[in-house]
């Protein structure tokens, strides 16, 4: 054998290049465009290649006879003439990718991924503010107001317009009406340190409501006072919801129903009119947002499904003066009364606690902090002791159903006028009405 020739061999197999396995399409930079002279070779020609990597890439046109992986990066342009595709540009978001020009709605906002530039992509949201914000949470939760914060999925992709047109709905009281004289419950005596409506008439409160997406609660709050105060003077021997339904399809004295309404207004429509029961009269606008038509006729006395209705009306509401101990006297002799606040815009994602307005948006544009007013009922009082020291609240039933708040109930700062919770509060009672005595104001009305 002639060992000579055959290590001769081995170097020159040695020396020459082999197939790279390395996959080296998605490299950026120019290969082939490089070689001089001939950039692109016919065939097959192991020469015909490219350093790259420590290794070696190939540009002639046998490289891609099957995955073309050991084509240079740029061989199907330089080579081939084919352009290169375009790299398929995508947004991370919450574990996915979203791919330009794709939108996705980020809580009340729509987001689109954009090239901002050449091969730079990012989300693009609108700039809307929403009913429930993150950082009202977190500031709220993190800091000592005194108050917890919650997201609602009920509200979570509203925006703060939206919750304001669906979730409020009173206006405020024109001049006339809030120079309305207040009357003296002789307001100075001691009180207990809590007081709470549903225990000293048990039974006779009504329930909390969900007004749903229709801005009523002008409406709600009014015939819900007036329920519970008529269950109080009856001493429990009608207790009935009121119909709240009939005030916002016929109360049309300048009220826009599910779109708000005046307190005084509505009170006025109990005095002349009156109202039914909500078992005859059932509510329907919180589904779908629209007042609807009214279907009842009080000189017919029928209820709008059949059966005969029985009306209840209301003399003339009388102011509360805005002194604690004149509010005090009157829940506690009375019932229940009617307060028109301000609902700011953290107030939506009241948890638990004793509410006073944070103020952590103060330093942005007043359309992130617009705020509504909204009518509740206050039923009692008491002392909050949960945060190392003694709070004074008012203890007040609201709209919203019975997964919003402690229950569907709030506690708001007593004694300061927070929120302006104590500017315009009214009590009033309620009367059944004789169907006699109702056909024949009708009657008289018809004159």
């Amino acid at each position: 054998m002639n060992w000579g020739v055959s290590s001769l061999a081995f170097l020159v197999l040695l020396a020459t290049p082999v197939p790279s396995l390395a996959d080296f399409r998605d490299l950026p930079g120019p290969y082939c465009a490089t070689r001089p002279g001939q950039q692109c070779c016919p065939g097959r020609d192991d020469r015909c290649t490219v350093p790259i990597m420590g290794s070696v890439c190939y540009c002639d046109i046998f490289c891609d006879r099957t995955s073309g992986a050991d084509c240079c990066p740029d061989f199907l342009p330089v080579c081939r003439g084919i352009p290169r595709p375009q790299p398929l540009l995508s947004c991370p978001h919450e574990g996915r990718a979203i791919q330009i020009n794709q939108k996705v709605k980020v809580n009340c906002n729509t987001c689109t991924c954009t090239e901002t530039s050449p091969g730079t992509v990012k989300m693009v949201c609108d700039d809307k503010p929403c009913l429930i914000r993150p950082e009202i949470i977190d500031g709220i939760n993190r800091g000592d107001y005194g108050w917890r914060s919650s997201n609602y999925s009920f509200f979570w992709g509203l925006t703060l317009d939206e919750g304001i047109q669906r979730r409020t709905g009173t206006f405020k009281p024109e001049l006339p009406v809030m120079n309305m004289h207040s009357v003296d419950m002789n307001g100075a005596r001691a009180f207990e340190e809590n007081f709470d409506a549903r225990q000293q008439w048990p039974g006779y409160i009504q329930p909390i409501r969900d007004q749903g997406d229709c801005a009523s609660s002008w409406a709600v709050s009014t015939v819900d006072v007036a329920a519970d105060r008529h269950a109080i003077l009856t001493n429990g021997e009608e207790i009935m919801a009121l119909s709240a339904q009939q005030l916002i399809s016929c109360n049309n004295r300048r009220q826009k129903g599910c779109n708000g309404g005046y307190t005084d207004r509505a009170w006025q429509f109990m005095v002349e009119t009156g109202v039914v029961s909500e078992e005859c009269y059932p509510y329907t606008s919180g589904r779908d947002g629209q007042k609807g038509r009214c279907e009842f006729s009080s000189a017919g006395n029928r209820c709008p499904g059949g059966g005969e209705a029985e009306v209840y009306k209301s003399p003339p509401p009388y102011r509360i003066s805005d002194k604690e101990g004149e509010i005090k006297a009157e829940i506690k002799k009375n019932g229940p009364v009617q307060a028109i606040f301000l609902v700011r815009e953290d107030f939506y994602s009241y948890q638990s606690g004793v509410y006073k307005h944070a103020r952590l948006l103060q330093d942005l544009p007043y359309s992130h902090r617009r705020s509504s007013h909204h009518s509740v009922r206050i039923i009692g009082w008491g002392v909050d002791r949960t945060f190392g020291r003694p709070i004074k609240y008012w203890l007040c039933a609201n709209s919203w159903g019975t997964e919003w708040g402690e229950n569907g109930f709030f506690r708001i700062l007593r004694g300061e006028n927070e929120s302006d919770i104590e500017m315009f509060v009214v009590g009033a009672w309620t009367r059944r009405v004789h169907p006699e005595e109702n056909k024949h104001a009708n009657h008289l009305k018809r004159k």
